[in-house]
């Protein structure tokens, strides 16, 4: 590699490389010298007096390259690492820090990426278990080094054919592998992973011991997610128009099948063009009520977002109560403790309905007006959906999928305290079939020590004049898989299993919770 010509290529970085991440304290560049890609990580310097007695990153991070060479540890090739790197951005002044050199692992895609763009496809992953296999081997050898890594996840794996590598190496540490960085690759993997890999990967990389029910690493993860709903970041943005200020969805990293807003990146100049005219149209009484009464009420409405036009769903909740007054104060207005509700549960993968604005109107600091805003699924309501229209399977797993989403709410420590056929949309999907969403998140409460979701749900349901036993029955099963529908002594299945009425569903349901 000839030293003047690369020279004179990193000193022109800013215009001929690619930037593919900036998170503030790193940038990662992308540039090509001799027809091969390398990448540049550069590490801003701190101030002076932070740098006492703290070795460099970039050194850290090339060091600990060597130490996966060693360990022949799938991973990118360091090349350099240099000390006093000047960065000359374009229209910017120069930037001095550290930066380590490293080959480029092409074409390669990231492990994170890949399942994603898979499961928005609904498609199965080729070779899935083979990929499983190559990522327990590669954090076995890490183990084997006697290597750890806080930072398993598999945005830091990236996958070139058969192979797996790991391309993060800041986050490598002597000293072996800790539980904390197994729970923290448990989470990353868990909204892809089925049930057997997760054990399969525990049991072997955790020498025998068994997979915690709770894992501590996923709650933080969403605490700090969520401690951003309501700031300005890369996913949440401020917004203020005319006496009202809130807050709007940008951006998500992994989106969701069910939603097509999570696919987005929304501006705040979409919000500045769209509110005005949706705000003059509410106070008009001119958008579309679904629903009135004296807690609020629901309109339906569009607006246009990242270029795309949307049917969107405004809430405007309102005081049904003198102690309404009072009892908001500390805790939020309803629209904001909505917002809140909505992001709990889809950061724990729960589909509901895709909070997009959420906007207040105070007066001397206390909350007068409230509006959020609201993704509108499409389908019917579970109340008015043509039971009859749907084929057997897809209406059988349609209530599995409504009982799953309740359990799953429970094991995360929430209630559903009016989870009625009226609150769920069975959207259609043309691969998945029928699947059920929440689009009413004011009922969800913390733990709820009795199941009143799934009682609720049964009520509301025996009122739909298409609704039967065997949609109870799937319903209960897709709630409570381990127990028992079918009583002992009754072997013709016909005769009992299409005939087991609901309150012998629900009681066999609280005998195994209790």
């Amino acid at each position: 590699m000839p030293l003047p010509e690369l020279q004179a290529t990193l000193a022109n970085l800013a215009r001929i490389g690619t930037l593919i991440k900036d998170r503030g304290y790193r940038q990662i560049w992308r540039f090509e010298f001799e027809s091969k890609a390398y990448y540049l990580k550069f590490y801003r310097r701190p101030a002076r007096l932070l740098r006492i007695g703290r070795p460099s990153p970039a050194l850290r991070e090339f060091q600990r390259l060597q130490a996966l060479q060693k360990a022949r540890i799938p991973a990118p090739l360091a090349v350099a690492v240099m000390s006093g790197f000047r960065l000359r951005p374009e229209g910017a002044e120069e930037i001095v820090g550290d930066a380590v050199l490293l080959t480029a692992i092409e074409p390669a895609v990231a492990l994170d990426q890949y399942f994603n763009q898979l499961e928005l496809l609904a498609q199965n992953v080729p070779g899935r278990r083979m990929i499983v296999e190559r990522v327990i081997q590669l954090v076995e050898k890490l183990a084997s080094a006697k290597l750890g890594h806080s930072d398993l996840h598999l945005g830091n794996m990236l996958m070139q054919g058969e192979n797996v590598f790991l391309i993060d190496a800041y986050a490598v540490r002597l000293g072996g592998l800790k539980a904390s960085d197994l729970l923290q690759l448990a989470h990353s993997v868990g909204r892809y992973a089925t049930r057997a890999d997760l054990h399969r990967g525990w049991l072997r990389l955790a020498k025998g011991k068994s997979l915690p029910s709770n894992n501590r690493i996923s709650r933080r993860q969403w605490r700090k997610f969520l401690e951003r709903v309501t700031g300005e970041n890369r996913y949440f943005g401020h917004f203020h128009s005319a006496g009202w200020r809130g807050v709007y969805f940008k951006h998500f990293k992994y989106p969701f099948r069910w939603s097509s807003i999570s696919r987005l990146n929304v501006e705040q100049s979409d919000w500045q063009r769209e509110w005005p005219a949706l705000q003059a149209r509410l106070d008009a009484d001119a958008l579309t009520v679904l629903k009135r009464s004296r807690s609020g009420d629901v309109l339906a409405g569009e607006v246009v977002l990242a270029g795309r036009p949307l049917e969107v769903i405004l809430k405007r909740p309102r005081r049904r109560y003198w102690y309404r007054y009072l009892n908001e104060i500390g805790r939020g207005a309803r629209a904001r403790r909505a917002w809140h509700k909505a992001w709990n549960l889809i950061v724990r993968q729960i589909p509901t309905a895709w909070p997009l604005l959420m906007m207040e109107k105070t007066v001397m600091g206390y909350v007068t007006d409230t509006v959020i805003i609201f993704e509108r699924v499409p389908g019917k309501t579970l109340d008015t959906v043509d039971l009859n229209a749907l084929p057997s399977v897809e209406r059988d797993s349609l209530f599995r999928r409504t009982g799953r989403i309740l359990r799953r709410i429970e094991t995360f420590g929430f209630g559903h305290f009016d989870a009625k056929a009226s609150n769920w949309i069975a959207a259609p999907d043309d691969i998945r079939g029928a699947t059920s969403i929440l689009i009413d998140v004011d009922g969800v409460r913390y733990r709820s020590w009795v199941a009143l979701g799934i009682q609720r749900l049964l009520k509301s349901m025996r009122e739909h004049t298409q609704y039967s036993v065997a949609d109870s029955m799937a319903l209960c099963q897709g709630y409570a898989p381990w127990a028992r529908l079918v009583r002992e002594g009754d072997d013709a299945k016909d005769n009992h299993a299409d005939s087991l009425p609901n309150e012998e569903c629900e009681a066999e349901i609280d005998r195994e919770d209790s």
